[in-house]
């Protein structure tokens, strides 16, 4: 049988470990484009050892190395020198830059939180694990490349702020991300305390457990440097998607086992920041002249979700009171019946008779593209005009095609040259809009919201 391990990543690992790699099984990499393999090493002596390697697809890409050297430092430490933090961590038994490939010891557990027999009490020694994390002495030698640890949180959160609107302006400028942006600068909470270390993606899927105690935390490449309210306001954000306990519950086993309390405002502040921080990293690489894959429908689903929620969070932080537009009734042409064949063949004969897993979930990530591609011929011209409208009477010498209004507004935002409110309207419009358009393919997530916590 092939191996799936790339043939000079296998080498490397021989040679590093001094083992061979007697067995591999393929497993998850953890994320969409990371690959991984559970391994038994092989001493000389003939001791075995079962890990875990993990190699990354975009070792090509310059810029994900500073998310691979943050996971391996953070893991090389909470294995030796931080080891009795309590934090649960896979021990990391080697790196390796050129496929940005972590090898660790194995850890079993079930990533899948709903299957959970007491989901309050693995909820709770969950949040128990964050506050053990945010206890860890964040300036030890060891977490350098996390940063420096005497930087204020609200320094860093200023600085990521303006990276992100230049980000987003150079490419691809969106409205709805300098929007949110633009509150974010104005809204910064005041320093409660020092930075503490942090997960970065923190929630369901990215812990294994078993009888409902976390086994290890995973998934570790966003990990940093920051206010402790970040990682709470991550679950939050992926709650959206992933079922959890509810955030109630989440602050109260924080309080309990960090000692301190949490302030709802910022976890909101976070929240967004949050959500900004990967969508428009994800914008701007969509939009890259050299993006070498297109776009997916799961990640047309997740955009426009993500979007819609963003919207509402700003209007709803600065107070800010939308009104839904009216849509206008679109009637289908003599092109609706192809998609719908389309759908039809996808959902009765070609999904039940593929036997591939992978070749199954393509299909499904076709359909959403055929359903979204349908009412984009019906409904999409009229759409357009409508935001187009909607930008130009903002903005009177804002360019006539949609592309160059969108940034134009996007601009107008980030100089503060355009009314806010009126500006989140017509944002809002726009999701409403593209949330329409996307609604059959999105279910339950075309609605999706946060529960209501006062602050």
């Amino acid at each position: 049988m092939a191996s799936a391990i790339p043939a000079d990543l296998r080498a490397e690992v021989e040679q590093q470990t001094g083992c061979v790699i007697a067995a591999e099984q393929a497993r998850g990499g953890g994320g969409a484009s990371r690959q991984g393999a559970e391994v038994t090493l092989r001493y000389p002596d003939g001791a075995e050892r079962r890990c875990y390697l993990a190699w990354d697809a975009r070792a090509g890409d310059a810029s994900r190395l500073a998310f691979f050297q943050r996971e391996t430092a953070i893991l090389a430490a909470l294995s030796g020198p931080l080891a009795d933090s309590g934090v649960k961590a896979a021990g990391l038994v080697g790196a390796f830059p050129s496929h940005l490939a972590l090898l660790s010891d194995f850890v079993t557990g079930n990533d899948r939180f709903p299957q959970a027999e007491d989901k309050a009490a693995l909820a709770q020694d969950f949040v128990g694990q964050l506050a053990a994390l945010h206890r860890v002495d964040a300036s030890h030698p060891a977490l350098a490349a996390l940063g420096e640890a005497s930087e204020p949180p609200a320094l860093r959160i200023r600085a990521k702020i303006a990276e992100l609107r230049r980000l987003n302006l150079a490419h691809g400028a969106d409205p709805i991300y300098q929007l949110a942006l633009s509150w974010l600068a104005d809204n910064i909470p005041e320093d409660r305390g020092p930075s503490v270390v942090l997960h970065g993606d923190a929630g369901p899927g990215n812990f294994l457990f078993e009888d409902n105690r976390v086994t290890v935390l995973v998934d570790w490449e966003l990990s940093h440097l920051g206010d402790p309210m970040e990682d709470l306001a991550q679950i939050w954000v992926r709650s959206l998607i992933q079922p959890f306990v509810p955030m109630r519950d989440v602050f109260a086993a924080y309080e309990a086992a960090s000692g301190t309390p949490v302030d709802v405002a910022r976890v909101k502040f976070h929240r967004l920041y949050f959500q900004l921080g990967f969508s428009v990293a994800s914008a701007a690489s969509a939009s890259a002249a050299d993006a070498s894959s297109g776009g997916t429908g799961t990640a047309l689903l997740f955009g426009t979700m993500h979007k819609r929620v963003i919207v509402r969070s700003v209007a709803e932080l600065a107070g800010i009171a939308l009104t839904d537009p009216v849509l206008p009734d679109c009637q289908p042409d003599w092109t609706d019946r192809f998609f719908a064949t389309a759908l039809a063949d996808l959902r009765d004969e070609i999904v039940p008779g593929l036997t591939s897993q992978r070749a199954a979930a393509k299909a499904k990530e076709l359909a959403r593209l055929v359903k979204f591609w349908r009412n984009r011929a019906s409904h999409g011209a009229a759409y357009d005009a409508a935001e187009l409208a909607e930008i130009k009477a903002l903005l009177p010498g804002a360019p006539a095609s949609l592309a160059g209004a969108r940034t134009a507004l996007a601009e107008a935002i980030a100089a503060d040259a355009v009314d806010f409110s009126a500006a989140a309207q017509a944002c809002h419009n726009r999701v409403t809009r593209e949330t329409a358009i996307m609604a059959d393919a999105m279910g339950a997530l075309a609605t999706t919201w946060y529960e209501t916590i006062s602050d």
